[in-house]
């Protein structure tokens, strides 16, 4: 078996790498994003055995999001030194450039967010935060909200899965896709509904309202290389802030 490394360390120590790395790219030129976060990302996707699946939602996340603000800025920033015409519009250097500046942080947030997703399980997030006094009702609608759009897509595709087993066609063009869909939401948010009713009644009887001491079945702990890994980062960026300044 795999040993996934970076999944294993404490949800804690990946938010504080999180959170330097987002401060960082707004104290750093665009190449910090670029050259320096998004590579190192790749590699601890890669060390952690997750390169394929992480590396397929940066790429989505890059098209849905980067590539749009970067054509944005190509279109409407103006600038001497003209790279390509193309009648309609100029590309110049400074319009690539104020692009590059614009989309640094967003590339920073994209990569280490979805590595943090993509190594960490939200249960074990919920967890860590009760240890750390954090309100249990705050990591109960946080972990509500996370869980909410999986769980919405399993229930259509099951939904969709019982109109194929009816005869109704849900597969081909475009429209006849859309026909299938649009039924389905009707039981997708009566089914949503019922489960909203079904869980305050479990919590409830689970005393949820309680203001005691919360337990959970399962239990995590910090290991060594979390242990170190505080000190090491917050080190580091002090340094880089310094560096940021002297240069």
């Amino acid at each position: 078996m795999k040993t996934r490394r970076i999944s294993n360390i404490y949800p804690m120590q990946k938010l504080l790498f999180v959170g330097c790395c987002i401060i960082l790219s707004f104290i750093y030129p665009w190449q910090f994003s670029y050259f320096a976060v998004l590579p190192l990302c790749l590699v601890l996707a890669f060390v952690d055995h997750c390169f394929l699946s992480y590396s397929k939602k940066v790429f989505l996340g890059m098209i849905v999001f980067i590539l749009f603000i970067f054509l944005f800025k190509l279109i409407l920033v103006k600038g001497e030194h003209v790279i390509l015409d193309l009648k309609f519009f100029q590309i110049t250097s400074e319009a690539i450039h104020a692009g590059l500046v614009q989309t640094a942080p967003l590339i920073t947030l994209i990569a280490t967010i979805l590595l943090f997703f993509e190594t960490t399980e939200i249960e074990d997030l919920m967890i860590s935060l009760q240890k750390h006094k954090v309100s249990h009702v705050v990591t109960y609608v946080a972990l509500s909200t996370l869980q909410l759009i999986p769980d919405m897509a399993k229930k259509s595709k099951v939904i969709m899965q019982a109109q194929q087993a009816r005869g109704i066609e849900t597969e081909g063009s475009v429209w006849k896709r859309l026909g299938a869909f649009f039924p389905s939401l009707g039981p997708l948010i009566i089914s949503a509904i019922t489960d909203i009713e079904d869980r305050s009644i479990t919590l409830e009887v689970r005393g949820f309202a309680s203001e005691n001491e919360k337990t959970t079945l399962k239990d995590v702990k910090k290991d060594k290389l979390s242990i170190i890994l505080t000190p090491v980062l917050l080190v580091l960026f002090v340094a880089l802030i310094g560096l940021r300044f002297v240069i």
